[in-house]
């Protein structure tokens, strides 16, 4: 039986970070400049292949030290215009998830199998 749900819940997982990464790439990181505009708000400049991009940051962008003018972002080689300023984007909890779940389908899969072996 659980085999049966860790599979169930793990290969969706699977296929869905299997995609996430297809479709962006891999993530490599980047120097990220903060600044301040005008109105206080705080704006990230970040080069990728000799081309200047910038994002305002938002309050879901924490960055850990606040004073900090340079922080090191993520960004997919398919599109470069889309910082991310933590390690963890969706592609790895989904990975993490589906190989937590599978590896519980292969542990009861193999416990399954020990009464016919003992």
């Amino acid at each position: 039986m659980l085999s049966w749900i860790g599979a169930i819940i793990g290969i969706p997982f699977l296929v869905a970070a299997l995609i996430i990464t297809a479709i962006d790439g891999p993530r490599t990181p980047t120097n990220v400049t903060v600044v301040e505009d005008l109105d206080q708000q705080r704006i990230a400049i970040w080069n990728v292949k000799e081309r200047t991009y910038t994002r305002p940051l938002t309050s879901r962008d924490d960055l850990r030290n606040h004073d900090s003018t340079t922080v090191t972002g993520y960004v997919p080689e398919r599109r470069p215009d889309r910082l991310h300023l933590h390690k963890r984007p969706p592609e790895r909890l989904c990975r993490t998830l589906a190989i937590t779940m599978l590896s519980t389908a292969a542990v009861g899969f193999l416990a399954s199998l020990l009464p016919m072996v003992w």
